[in-house]
């Protein structure tokens, strides 16, 4: 893989504070990127025309997600591809922080995403691995920004040992369609089975339309970004503890399948790039992408900014390649 050096790279794993920060990229081929549906979006200049681009996204990214929650995806190839390299991820990070020679950095990684869909969090369940998502409770879990950052300690049966487990920590940005507002409470509810979310909404239109498709707590992929005001506060509340996380020493962000496009976040990353020179920044894309990528990302000026692009040229930056190239790599090369 041009431009990485993985012994360099594995002795930061090991005593670093590990962020990700992923985007749609690493949820293909199961669902599309969503550059065009962006631009279309962006382009639009009536609420009619914008009616047309939400029901796309409704229709190509929200709803397949009720047919993950419902276990009805055994012959859908792209799903199976796409959740075969979730797995291969989340088994070959859980090693990665067992195997951290490091006693005093705990056993946790931040996973910040952009994407509304549940993909990452029925492969944790899948695998029965420990995570945070921000809710806590058994019958009726209820959301929270104080859940997340959670250390989970396993006593032994029969001797009295005490070790840390492995724990993910899943900080969706930009909501999530397991998100459901209750006004009653006024909080924020975890709906699993998105029974909150149908395709009835395809039919509705004009006003019935927006009204309905507003309750999903999602952040629209457009640049004047639609906020309901239940989800302003956790929005900025969440950018927040991004930036914090960025901001602490020594820490550590790979960034996958994610454009940088968003101007918000791109602002933060690189604020916190000039900041904290003990940040290490490693952004993962195709060769393509990779000159438009260091414009933004300004690496001229930021020395702790690396752009990594594979080796060969129609190769793309997917969330396989990353575990199999890079994640496997470190394993490796922190016991030789």
């Amino acid at each position: 893989m041009e431009g990485i050096d993985l012994n360099e790279l594995s002795e930061i794993v090991q005593s670093s504070k590990i962020n990700f920060l992923i985007g749609s990229g690493v949820s293909r081929p199961f669902l599309p990127v969503l550059n065009d549906i962006e631009k279309n979006l962006n382009a639009a200049n009536t609420l009619e025309e914008k009616e047309v681009y939400y029901k796309e996204y409704l229709n190509n990214v929200m709803l397949p997600n009720i047919k993950v929650c419902k276990n009805e995806l055994d012959t859908d190839a792209s799903y199976q591809k796409t959740k075969k390299s979730y797995q291969s991820f989340c088994k070959t990070l859980c090693s990665t922080l067992l195997k951290r020679k490091s006693t005093i950095l705990s056993k946790q990684a931040n996973i910040f995403s952009t994407n509304i869909d549940v993909l990452l969090e029925t492969v944790l369940e899948s695998l029965q691995f420990d995570y945070n998502d921000g809710f806590s409770g058994r019958f009726t879990p209820v959301f929270g920004l104080e859940n997340f950052k959670k250390s989970i300690n396993q006593r032994s049966l029969h001797f009295d040992h005490t070790s840390e487990i492995p724990v993910f920590n899943l900080i969706k940005i930009h909501g999530s369609l397991t998100w459901k507002y209750n006004k009653l409470r006024d909080k924020i509810l975890l709906s699993s089975d998105l029974s909150h979310i149908d395709d009835s909404l395809i039919g509705l239109n004009g006003e019935e339309f927006i009204q309905k498709y507003n309750d999903i707590l999602v952040v629209n992929p457009e640049d004047a970004k639609h906020l309901e005001s239940v989800l302003v506060v956790y929005y900025s509340e969440l950018l927040r503890l991004y930036s914090s996380e960025l901001e602490k020493e020594n820490a550590l962000l790979f960034v996958l399948g994610f454009s940088m496009e968003d101007r918000h976040i791109r602002q933060i990353t690189l604020r916190a790039a000039k900041s904290n020179p003990t940040l290490r920044i490693f952004v993962c894309c195709s060769k393509g992408s990779e000159e438009k990528m260091e414009a933004k990302m300004e690496v001229g000026l930021n020395p702790n900014i690396h752009i990594y692009t594979p080796d060969a040229e129609d190769a793309k930056f997917t969330l396989e390649y990353f575990t199999e190239n890079v994640l496997d790599k470190i394993i490796e090369n922190a016991h030789k």
